[in-house]
Protein backbone atom coordinates (compact mmCIF):
# COMPACT_ATOMS: atom_id res chain seq x y z
CA UNK A 1 0.00 0.00 0.00
CA UNK A 2 1.26 3.46 -0.94
CA UNK A 3 1.25 5.96 1.93
CA UNK A 4 0.53 9.55 0.97
CA UNK A 5 -0.20 12.91 2.58
CA UNK A 6 -3.27 13.92 0.57
CA UNK A 7 -5.69 12.23 -1.81
CA UNK A 8 -8.08 14.43 -3.80
CA UNK A 9 -11.11 12.75 -5.35
CA UNK A 10 -12.09 14.64 -8.51
CA UNK A 11 -10.23 16.78 -11.04
CA UNK A 12 -12.81 19.45 -11.86
CA UNK A 13 -12.50 23.01 -10.59
CA UNK A 14 -12.79 22.15 -6.88
CA UNK A 15 -10.21 19.36 -6.89
CA UNK A 16 -7.74 21.33 -9.01
CA UNK A 17 -8.18 24.42 -6.84
CA UNK A 18 -7.41 22.43 -3.68
CA UNK A 19 -4.30 20.96 -5.33
CA UNK A 20 -3.15 24.38 -6.54
CA UNK A 21 -3.47 25.89 -3.07
CA UNK A 22 -1.67 22.94 -1.48
CA UNK A 23 1.17 23.30 -3.98
CA UNK A 24 1.81 26.79 -2.64
CA UNK A 25 2.94 25.15 0.62
CA UNK A 26 4.78 22.22 -0.89
CA UNK A 27 7.33 22.24 1.94
CA UNK A 28 4.55 20.86 4.16
CA UNK A 29 3.16 18.43 1.55
CA UNK A 30 5.50 15.62 0.59
CA UNK A 31 3.01 13.71 -1.59
CA UNK A 32 -0.36 14.23 -3.25
CA UNK A 33 -2.50 12.15 -5.60
CA UNK A 34 -5.51 13.50 -7.46
CA UNK A 35 -7.87 10.86 -8.89
CA UNK A 36 -9.44 11.93 -12.19
CA UNK A 37 -9.82 9.64 -15.21
CA UNK A 38 -10.50 12.49 -17.63
CA UNK A 39 -8.86 15.78 -18.56
CA UNK A 40 -7.98 18.00 -15.63
CA UNK A 41 -10.01 21.14 -15.03
CA UNK A 42 -13.07 20.18 -17.05
CA UNK A 43 -15.60 18.44 -14.84
CA UNK A 44 -19.28 18.85 -15.65
CA UNK A 45 -19.12 22.64 -15.95
CA UNK A 46 -16.23 23.04 -18.37
CA UNK A 47 -16.35 19.77 -20.28
CA UNK A 48 -18.86 21.10 -22.83
CA UNK A 49 -18.30 20.29 -26.50
CA UNK A 50 -19.70 23.65 -27.59
CA UNK A 51 -17.52 26.75 -27.56
CA UNK A 52 -20.72 28.81 -27.64
CA UNK A 53 -21.39 27.86 -24.00
CA UNK A 54 -20.34 30.85 -21.89
CA UNK A 55 -19.49 31.39 -18.26
CA UNK A 56 -22.42 32.81 -16.31
CA UNK A 57 -20.07 35.05 -14.33
CA UNK A 58 -17.83 37.84 -15.58
CA UNK A 59 -14.13 37.08 -16.00
CA UNK A 60 -13.20 39.49 -13.20
CA UNK A 61 -14.89 37.15 -10.69
CA UNK A 62 -13.36 33.90 -11.96
CA UNK A 63 -9.81 33.79 -10.63
CA UNK A 64 -8.93 30.42 -9.13
CA UNK A 65 -7.17 32.19 -6.24
CA UNK A 66 -9.26 34.31 -3.81
CA UNK A 67 -6.16 36.33 -2.83
CA UNK A 68 -5.30 37.12 -6.47
CA UNK A 69 -8.60 38.28 -8.02
CA UNK A 70 -7.03 39.36 -11.35
CA UNK A 71 -5.28 36.05 -12.02
CA UNK A 72 -7.75 34.81 -14.64
CA UNK A 73 -8.00 38.17 -16.42
CA UNK A 74 -4.19 38.30 -16.68
CA UNK A 75 -4.20 34.75 -18.06
CA UNK A 76 -6.79 35.72 -20.66
CA UNK A 77 -4.71 38.57 -22.02
CA UNK A 78 -6.18 39.71 -25.33
CA UNK A 79 -8.75 36.90 -25.35
CA UNK A 80 -11.16 38.68 -23.02
CA UNK A 81 -11.65 41.57 -20.62
CA UNK A 82 -12.76 41.68 -16.98
CA UNK A 83 -16.43 42.29 -17.87
CA UNK A 84 -16.64 39.55 -20.52
CA UNK A 85 -18.50 36.24 -20.27
CA UNK A 86 -15.90 34.04 -21.92
CA UNK A 87 -16.35 30.49 -23.30
CA UNK A 88 -16.44 27.78 -20.66
CA UNK A 89 -14.05 25.69 -22.74
CA UNK A 90 -11.49 28.47 -22.37
CA UNK A 91 -11.97 28.54 -18.62
CA UNK A 92 -11.41 24.78 -18.52
CA UNK A 93 -8.07 25.35 -20.27
CA UNK A 94 -7.15 27.86 -17.56
CA UNK A 95 -7.92 25.50 -14.69
CA UNK A 96 -6.25 22.58 -16.46
CA UNK A 97 -3.09 24.57 -17.12
CA UNK A 98 -2.79 25.49 -13.43
CA UNK A 99 -3.34 21.84 -12.44
CA UNK A 100 -0.75 20.52 -14.88
CA UNK A 101 1.84 22.85 -13.37
CA UNK A 102 0.98 21.50 -9.93
CA UNK A 103 1.69 17.97 -11.07
CA UNK A 104 5.11 18.84 -12.38
CA UNK A 105 6.23 18.69 -8.76
CA UNK A 106 7.88 15.52 -7.46
CA UNK A 107 5.42 13.11 -5.80
CA UNK A 108 2.43 15.19 -6.92
CA UNK A 109 0.51 13.15 -9.47
CA UNK A 110 -2.75 12.57 -11.28
CA UNK A 111 -4.11 9.03 -11.12
CA UNK A 112 -6.29 8.35 -14.16
CA UNK A 113 -8.81 6.20 -12.32
CA UNK A 114 -11.98 6.54 -10.26
CA UNK A 115 -11.97 6.07 -6.52
CA UNK A 116 -14.29 3.24 -5.53
CA UNK A 117 -13.79 3.14 -1.79
CA UNK A 118 -12.68 5.37 1.08
CA UNK A 119 -12.71 3.84 4.55
CA UNK A 120 -11.05 4.46 7.88
CA UNK A 121 -7.54 3.09 8.32
CA UNK A 122 -6.64 1.56 11.68
CA UNK A 123 -3.22 3.18 11.42
CA UNK A 124 -4.79 6.63 11.17
CA UNK A 125 -6.20 8.29 8.10
CA UNK A 126 -7.95 6.44 5.28
CA UNK A 127 -7.56 3.57 2.86
CA UNK A 128 -8.37 4.67 -0.68
CA UNK A 129 -9.02 2.11 -3.43
CA UNK A 130 -9.62 2.79 -7.10
CA UNK A 131 -10.45 1.19 -10.43
CA UNK A 132 -6.72 1.10 -11.21
CA UNK A 133 -6.17 -1.48 -8.48
CA UNK A 134 -3.82 0.81 -6.58
CA UNK A 135 -4.37 1.14 -2.84
CA UNK A 136 -3.34 4.26 -0.93
CA UNK A 137 -3.02 4.99 2.76
CA UNK A 138 -3.94 8.68 2.91
CA UNK A 139 -3.52 10.95 5.91
CA UNK A 140 -6.05 13.37 4.39
CA UNK A 141 -8.80 12.91 1.80
CA UNK A 142 -10.67 15.66 -0.05
CA UNK A 143 -14.01 14.71 -1.61
CA UNK A 144 -14.28 17.07 -4.59
CA UNK A 145 -16.24 14.78 -6.88
CA UNK A 146 -18.32 17.57 -8.42
CA UNK A 147 -21.85 17.48 -9.76
CA UNK A 148 -23.79 14.27 -10.03
CA UNK A 149 -26.13 14.15 -13.05
CA UNK A 150 -29.60 15.64 -12.56
CA UNK A 151 -31.98 13.48 -10.57
CA UNK A 152 -34.42 11.35 -12.55
CA UNK A 153 -36.18 9.36 -9.85
CA UNK A 154 -39.26 11.60 -10.22
CA UNK A 155 -39.63 10.96 -13.96
CA UNK A 156 -41.93 8.32 -15.48
CA UNK A 157 -40.07 5.17 -16.50
CA UNK A 158 -40.97 5.66 -20.15
CA UNK A 159 -39.06 8.95 -20.14
CA UNK A 160 -35.91 7.14 -18.99
CA UNK A 161 -36.41 4.48 -21.66
CA UNK A 162 -37.02 6.97 -24.46
CA UNK A 163 -34.36 6.52 -27.19
CA UNK A 164 -33.69 10.26 -27.20
CA UNK A 165 -33.37 10.69 -23.43
CA UNK A 166 -30.32 12.76 -22.37
CA UNK A 167 -29.49 12.30 -18.68
CA UNK A 168 -26.30 14.41 -18.67
CA UNK A 169 -26.99 17.72 -20.44
CA UNK A 170 -23.56 19.22 -19.79
CA UNK A 171 -21.32 17.04 -21.94
CA UNK A 172 -23.84 16.06 -24.62
CA UNK A 173 -23.09 16.85 -28.27
CA UNK A 174 -26.22 18.55 -29.59
CA UNK A 175 -25.15 18.14 -33.20
CA UNK A 176 -26.85 14.75 -33.01
CA UNK A 177 -30.25 16.30 -32.26
CA UNK A 178 -33.00 16.79 -34.85
CA UNK A 179 -36.74 17.21 -34.55
CA UNK A 180 -38.67 18.35 -31.47
CA UNK A 181 -36.94 18.62 -28.10
CA UNK A 182 -38.54 18.42 -24.65
CA UNK A 183 -36.43 20.14 -21.96
CA UNK A 184 -37.32 19.34 -18.35
CA UNK A 185 -36.28 22.33 -16.23
CA UNK A 186 -35.81 26.00 -17.10
CA UNK A 187 -32.63 27.04 -15.31
CA UNK A 188 -29.24 27.99 -16.69
CA UNK A 189 -28.67 24.45 -17.95
CA UNK A 190 -31.80 24.70 -20.07
CA UNK A 191 -30.47 27.96 -21.51
CA UNK A 192 -27.26 26.13 -22.39
CA UNK A 193 -29.30 23.48 -24.18
CA UNK A 194 -30.87 26.18 -26.37
CA UNK A 195 -27.42 27.60 -27.14
CA UNK A 196 -26.09 24.15 -28.03
CA UNK A 197 -29.08 23.42 -30.24
CA UNK A 198 -28.78 26.71 -32.13
CA UNK A 199 -25.03 26.27 -32.62
CA UNK A 200 -25.69 22.78 -34.01
CA UNK A 201 -28.18 24.00 -36.60
CA UNK A 202 -31.31 22.71 -34.89
CA UNK A 203 -34.54 23.64 -36.71
CA UNK A 204 -37.27 21.93 -34.68
CA UNK A 205 -39.52 22.97 -31.80
CA UNK A 206 -38.34 23.18 -28.21
CA UNK A 207 -40.79 22.59 -25.35
CA UNK A 208 -39.55 23.64 -21.89
CA UNK A 209 -41.27 22.46 -18.71
CA UNK A 210 -40.87 24.08 -15.30
CA UNK A 211 -42.98 24.56 -12.21
CA UNK A 212 -43.24 28.33 -12.54
CA UNK A 213 -42.85 28.93 -16.25
CA UNK A 214 -39.92 31.32 -15.83
CA UNK A 215 -36.36 31.38 -17.16
CA UNK A 216 -33.42 32.88 -15.23
CA UNK A 217 -33.03 36.63 -15.15
CA UNK A 218 -30.36 38.32 -17.22
CA UNK A 219 -27.11 40.02 -16.27
CA UNK A 220 -26.76 43.79 -16.65
CA UNK A 221 -23.92 46.21 -16.02
CA UNK A 222 -24.82 47.81 -12.70
CA UNK A 223 -23.11 49.95 -10.08
CA UNK A 224 -22.08 47.93 -6.99
CA UNK A 225 -24.24 48.34 -3.92
CA UNK A 226 -22.56 50.30 -1.12
CA UNK A 227 -23.82 48.27 1.86
CA UNK A 228 -24.35 44.65 2.81
CA UNK A 229 -28.06 44.27 3.61
CA UNK A 230 -28.97 42.96 7.06
CA UNK A 231 -31.79 40.48 6.58
CA UNK A 232 -34.33 39.15 9.07
CA UNK A 233 -33.63 35.43 9.53
CA UNK A 234 -36.40 34.71 12.03
CA UNK A 235 -38.24 32.83 9.26
CA UNK A 236 -38.52 32.34 5.52
CA UNK A 237 -41.34 34.86 5.10
CA UNK A 238 -39.46 37.46 7.16
CA UNK A 239 -36.32 36.82 5.10
CA UNK A 240 -38.14 37.42 1.83
CA UNK A 241 -39.93 40.51 3.18
CA UNK A 242 -36.69 42.09 4.40
CA UNK A 243 -34.94 41.34 1.10
CA UNK A 244 -37.73 43.01 -0.86
CA UNK A 245 -37.60 46.00 1.47
CA UNK A 246 -33.84 46.37 0.85
CA UNK A 247 -34.38 46.11 -2.91
CA UNK A 248 -37.04 48.84 -2.76
CA UNK A 249 -34.83 51.09 -0.66
CA UNK A 250 -31.91 50.50 -3.01
CA UNK A 251 -34.06 51.37 -6.04
CA UNK A 252 -34.98 54.69 -4.42
CA UNK A 253 -31.25 55.42 -4.20
CA UNK A 254 -30.68 54.45 -7.84
CA UNK A 255 -29.30 50.94 -7.33
CA UNK A 256 -30.40 47.94 -9.40
CA UNK A 257 -31.79 44.85 -7.61
CA UNK A 258 -28.92 42.82 -9.06
CA UNK A 259 -26.46 44.90 -7.06
CA UNK A 260 -28.33 44.09 -3.82
CA UNK A 261 -28.20 40.35 -4.46
CA UNK A 262 -24.54 40.53 -5.42
CA UNK A 263 -23.80 42.34 -2.16
CA UNK A 264 -25.40 39.45 -0.26
CA UNK A 265 -23.14 36.88 -1.85
CA UNK A 266 -20.41 36.94 0.78
CA UNK A 267 -23.01 36.65 3.57
CA UNK A 268 -25.26 33.99 2.04
CA UNK A 269 -23.89 31.05 4.02
CA UNK A 270 -24.00 32.96 7.31
CA UNK A 271 -27.63 33.93 6.63
CA UNK A 272 -28.44 30.31 5.76
CA UNK A 273 -26.95 29.00 9.01
CA UNK A 274 -29.06 31.42 11.03
CA UNK A 275 -32.26 29.89 9.66
CA UNK A 276 -33.64 26.98 11.67
CA UNK A 277 -33.73 23.54 9.97
CA UNK A 278 -37.50 23.90 9.59
CA UNK A 279 -37.12 27.28 7.89
CA UNK A 280 -34.32 25.95 5.69
CA UNK A 281 -36.66 23.22 4.46
CA UNK A 282 -39.37 25.81 3.88
CA UNK A 283 -36.93 27.93 1.89
CA UNK A 284 -36.01 24.93 -0.26
CA UNK A 285 -39.66 24.22 -1.05
CA UNK A 286 -40.88 27.73 -1.69
CA UNK A 287 -38.02 30.13 -2.33
CA UNK A 288 -35.04 28.23 -3.73
CA UNK A 289 -36.22 28.50 -7.35
CA UNK A 290 -36.99 32.22 -6.82
CA UNK A 291 -33.48 32.79 -5.46
CA UNK A 292 -31.78 30.76 -8.21
CA UNK A 293 -33.64 32.65 -10.93
CA UNK A 294 -32.48 36.02 -9.60
CA UNK A 295 -29.07 35.13 -8.20
CA UNK A 296 -27.75 32.84 -10.98
CA UNK A 297 -28.33 34.98 -14.06
CA UNK A 298 -27.72 34.40 -17.75
CA UNK A 299 -25.45 36.52 -19.97
CA UNK A 300 -27.34 38.67 -22.45
CA UNK A 301 -25.81 36.74 -25.37
CA UNK A 302 -27.29 33.54 -23.98
CA UNK A 303 -30.71 35.06 -23.38
CA UNK A 304 -30.66 36.38 -26.95
CA UNK A 305 -30.76 32.77 -28.17
CA UNK A 306 -33.88 32.12 -26.09
CA UNK A 307 -35.47 35.26 -27.54
CA UNK A 308 -34.57 34.14 -31.07
CA UNK A 309 -36.31 30.78 -30.56
CA UNK A 310 -39.34 32.55 -29.08
CA UNK A 311 -39.63 35.10 -31.91
CA UNK A 312 -39.47 32.30 -34.46
CA UNK A 313 -42.37 30.52 -32.72
CA UNK A 314 -40.14 27.52 -31.96
CA UNK A 315 -40.17 27.78 -28.16
CA UNK A 316 -43.03 26.84 -25.85
CA UNK A 317 -42.59 27.21 -22.08
CA UNK A 318 -45.08 25.21 -20.02
CA UNK A 319 -45.63 25.89 -16.32
CA UNK A 320 -46.78 22.65 -14.78
CA UNK A 321 -45.89 19.05 -14.05
CA UNK A 322 -45.15 16.01 -16.18
CA UNK A 323 -47.66 13.39 -15.08
CA UNK A 324 -47.20 10.54 -17.56
CA UNK A 325 -45.60 9.44 -20.78
CA UNK A 326 -47.14 6.75 -22.91
CA UNK A 327 -46.47 5.63 -26.46
CA UNK A 328 -43.95 8.45 -26.87
CA UNK A 329 -46.39 11.19 -25.81
CA UNK A 330 -45.77 13.27 -22.66
CA UNK A 331 -48.73 14.68 -20.74
CA UNK A 332 -48.26 17.93 -18.82
CA UNK A 333 -50.79 19.17 -16.29
CA UNK A 334 -50.56 22.95 -16.35
CA UNK A 335 -50.27 25.05 -13.24
CA UNK A 336 -53.36 26.62 -11.71
CA UNK A 337 -55.98 24.29 -13.23
CA UNK A 338 -55.18 25.62 -16.72
CA UNK A 339 -55.72 22.26 -18.35
CA UNK A 340 -53.16 19.99 -19.92
CA UNK A 341 -51.00 19.76 -23.00
CA UNK A 342 -49.31 16.83 -24.74
CA UNK A 343 -45.88 16.78 -26.34
CA UNK A 344 -44.45 14.10 -28.65
CA UNK A 345 -40.69 14.76 -28.53
CA UNK A 346 -37.88 13.22 -30.51
CA UNK A 347 -35.44 14.10 -27.72
CA UNK A 348 -35.84 14.65 -23.96
CA UNK A 349 -33.14 16.55 -22.03
CA UNK A 350 -33.11 16.39 -18.24
CA UNK A 351 -32.19 19.82 -16.85
CA UNK A 352 -34.10 19.38 -13.59
CA UNK A 353 -31.22 20.21 -11.26
CA UNK A 354 -29.58 18.53 -8.32
CA UNK A 355 -31.90 16.06 -6.62
CA UNK A 356 -28.86 14.49 -5.04
CA UNK A 357 -30.32 12.07 -2.48
CA UNK A 358 -31.06 9.15 -4.81
CA UNK A 359 -28.03 9.85 -6.98
CA UNK A 360 -25.66 9.79 -3.99
CA UNK A 361 -26.95 6.40 -2.92
CA UNK A 362 -26.41 5.00 -6.41
CA UNK A 363 -22.95 6.51 -6.85
CA UNK A 364 -20.37 3.73 -6.19
CA UNK A 365 -18.12 5.85 -3.99
CA UNK A 366 -20.61 8.05 -2.13
CA UNK A 367 -23.03 5.16 -1.79
CA UNK A 368 -20.39 2.99 -0.08
CA UNK A 369 -19.28 5.82 2.21
CA UNK A 370 -22.90 6.50 3.20
CA UNK A 371 -23.48 2.81 3.83
CA UNK A 372 -20.36 2.63 6.02
CA UNK A 373 -21.48 5.71 7.98
CA UNK A 374 -18.27 7.59 7.17
CA UNK A 375 -20.33 10.45 5.71
CA UNK A 376 -23.97 11.48 6.08
CA UNK A 377 -26.61 13.44 4.17
CA UNK A 378 -28.48 16.49 5.31
CA UNK A 379 -32.20 16.07 6.00
CA UNK A 380 -33.17 17.71 2.71
CA UNK A 381 -31.00 15.39 0.63
CA UNK A 382 -29.14 18.28 -0.98
CA UNK A 383 -25.68 16.87 -0.26
CA UNK A 384 -23.27 15.71 2.41
CA UNK A 385 -23.10 17.21 5.87
CA UNK A 386 -19.94 19.08 6.77
CA UNK A 387 -18.75 21.48 9.45
CA UNK A 388 -18.21 25.18 8.61
CA UNK A 389 -14.51 24.32 8.12
CA UNK A 390 -15.52 21.57 5.64
CA UNK A 391 -14.80 18.48 7.74
CA UNK A 392 -17.17 15.64 6.88
CA UNK A 393 -19.76 14.66 9.49
CA UNK A 394 -20.37 10.94 9.98
CA UNK A 395 -23.69 9.19 10.64
CA UNK A 396 -23.28 9.68 14.40
CA UNK A 397 -22.93 13.43 14.02
CA UNK A 398 -19.18 13.49 14.65
CA UNK A 399 -16.67 15.38 12.52
CA UNK A 400 -14.24 13.09 10.69
CA UNK A 401 -10.63 14.31 11.13
CA UNK A 402 -8.77 14.46 7.83
CA UNK A 403 -11.84 14.04 5.60
CA UNK A 404 -12.90 17.21 3.78
CA UNK A 405 -15.90 17.92 1.53
CA UNK A 406 -15.39 20.62 -1.10
CA UNK A 407 -17.67 21.80 -3.90
CA UNK A 408 -21.13 20.53 -4.90
CA UNK A 409 -21.06 17.51 -2.53
CA UNK A 410 -21.05 20.02 0.35
CA UNK A 411 -24.46 21.42 -0.62
CA UNK A 412 -25.84 19.62 2.42
CA UNK A 413 -24.17 22.23 4.64
CA UNK A 414 -23.47 25.18 2.37
CA UNK A 415 -26.06 27.47 0.85
CA UNK A 416 -23.85 28.18 -2.18
CA UNK A 417 -21.52 25.41 -3.36
CA UNK A 418 -21.63 25.51 -7.15
CA UNK A 419 -20.11 28.81 -8.37
CA UNK A 420 -16.40 29.67 -8.60
CA UNK A 421 -16.41 32.67 -6.21
CA UNK A 422 -17.64 30.35 -3.43
CA UNK A 423 -15.76 27.21 -4.54
CA UNK A 424 -12.36 28.90 -4.56
CA UNK A 425 -12.87 30.06 -0.96
CA UNK A 426 -13.80 26.51 0.03
CA UNK A 427 -10.74 25.11 -1.75
CA UNK A 428 -8.45 27.61 -0.06
CA UNK A 429 -9.98 26.85 3.35
CA UNK A 430 -9.56 23.08 2.94
CA UNK A 431 -5.96 23.45 1.74
CA UNK A 432 -5.10 25.75 4.65
CA UNK A 433 -6.55 23.34 7.20
CA UNK A 434 -4.76 20.34 5.66
CA UNK A 435 -1.45 22.21 5.81
CA UNK A 436 -2.03 23.14 9.46
CA UNK A 437 -2.96 19.56 10.25
CA UNK A 438 0.23 18.24 8.65
CA UNK A 439 2.31 20.82 10.49
CA UNK A 440 0.87 19.73 13.83
CA UNK A 441 1.56 16.08 13.01
CA UNK A 442 5.12 16.93 12.00
CA UNK A 443 5.66 18.86 15.23
CA UNK A 444 4.42 15.91 17.31
CA UNK A 445 6.72 13.54 15.47
CA UNK A 446 9.62 15.94 15.93
CA UNK A 447 8.91 16.18 19.62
Amino acid sequence: MIEIDVVIVGGGFSGCAVAANLARAASQISSLALFEPDELGRGAAYGTRHREHLLNTRASQMSLYPDDPDHFVRWLGSRGGPDDFVPRQLYGEYVGEIARRVFERPRFGQVRARVTSVRRWAGGGFIVESTSGACFGARNVVLASGHLPPGDDFLPLEVLLHPGYVSDPWRFDYRAVAGDVFVIGAGLTAMDVLVGLKASGHRGMVHVLSRNGRFPNVHAQVAPYDVIPALDTSGTAALLHSLRRHVDEAAQRGFDWRAVLDALRSEADAIWRRLSPVEQSRFERHLRSYWERHRHRAPQRVDAVREEYARAGRLRHHAGKLTRMKDGEATIVLRGDSGRVTVRPDWIVNCSGFRQAARMSRDPLLGSMLADGLVSRDQGGRGLRATPDLRAIDQDGNRVPGLFVVGPPARGSRFEATAVPELRVMADLAAHDIIQRLRREAALLGA
